[in-house]
């Protein structure tokens, strides 16, 4: 008889010892899954697919651990019950735990499910507010190249005398197109400051739809636009101003004579951009005396 209960006392605290491990692993399940939604909201985020790979492996692997052990749970009840703790000739027959056993699996079971479910709207909230971020950092950053392109174009075209003799009325704001580009670069500048990411969006397509009718303006226009003796003036000053830059040719002195006579020819006819004239005078050492600036 006593054996008996020390068997019946061994078998109940292995059964609860195998209960409270079956608890861990329904924990380290849903513990595992949160981990994996976390892993593909970062992996995502980074754009490493085989980050994201893992990650979901770790979510399946979660899920498939708390829900088996959360059956498991359930069918214990089943795998230790209808065996008498301490039988009786006088006692009743024992109902059947088969009811009561079905019920604990369906109940530990669901209560996993649930588990599963809150950690996966759990790694849903997190990845979907990480999705709306990087999306609108990325909706940032492609705007702001747009921005950036168009305002390096203009800058380069400024700094580049050559250019801007080609097509000088993009750099004059008296000109209706390039009116308008020097508005919306300065509206674009603007709205880059703000979280307004539509208000952006709208500055950046005015800004690029300004440059390109400026540009093409420009461009069909030249030269044209100055009476004829000045036209030849502009183009004799490109000439000369083409030998100032060309370093491989004709000494420093000559080189300086050249970039002279183009300024003296250019005055009166047409103003050169600061940034040109910078870009002559320091990058190129073209600097004139003070009495031809």
């Amino acid at each position: 008889m006593h054996t008996s209960k020390d068997l019946f006392g061994v078998i109940d605290t292995i059964t609860t010892w195998f209960e409270w491990a079956l608890w861990l692993g329904v924990g380290a399940g849903v513990l595992t899954a949160v981990v994996g939604c976390v892993g593909t909201v970062l992996a995502r985020q980074s754009q490493n697919s085989y980050v994201a790979r893992n990650a979901g492996g770790l979510v399946l692997r979660g899920a498939a651990l708390s829900l088996g052990c959360g059956v498991l749970r359930g069918l214990l009840p089943l795998l230790v019950g209808g065996t008498d703790r301490e039988p009786s000739p006088a006692s009743e027959p024992a109902e059947s735990g088969g009811d009561g056993g079905l019920v604990d699996v369906l109940m530990w079971g669901a209560l996993t499910l649930g588990g599963l479910a809150v950690a996966a709207l759990a790694g849903w909230g997190v990845w979907s507010v990480r999705r709306r971020h990087i999306t609108k950092r990325r909706r940032r950053q492609t705007l702001e190249r747009s921005h950036d392109t168009v305002a390096v174009a203009y800058g380069d075209y400024l700094g580049d005398v050559l250019e801007w003799l080609d097509r000088p009325s993009l750099g004059d704001v008296s000109v209706p197109e390039t009116a308008t580009l020097v508005q919306a670069l300065a509206a674009a500048d603007d709205a880059r400051l703000g979280d307004d990411l539509d208000r952006y969006q709208r500055a950046v397509a005015e800004l690029r739809t300004a440059w390109q009718a400026a540009d093409d303006h420009a461009r069909r226009t030249g030269l044209r636009q100055l009476p004829p003796a000045e036209r030849s003036a502009a183009e004799q000053a490109r000439k000369l101003l083409a030998t100032a830059l060309d370093t491989g040719s004709g000494s420093e002195h000559e080189r300086r004579s050249a970039y002279a006579k183009a300024r003296k020819l250019l005055d009166g006819i047409l103003v050169v951009p600061p940034q040109a004239v910078a870009a002559l005078e320091d990058s190129h050492r073209l600097a004139l005396a003070p009495k031809h600036l």
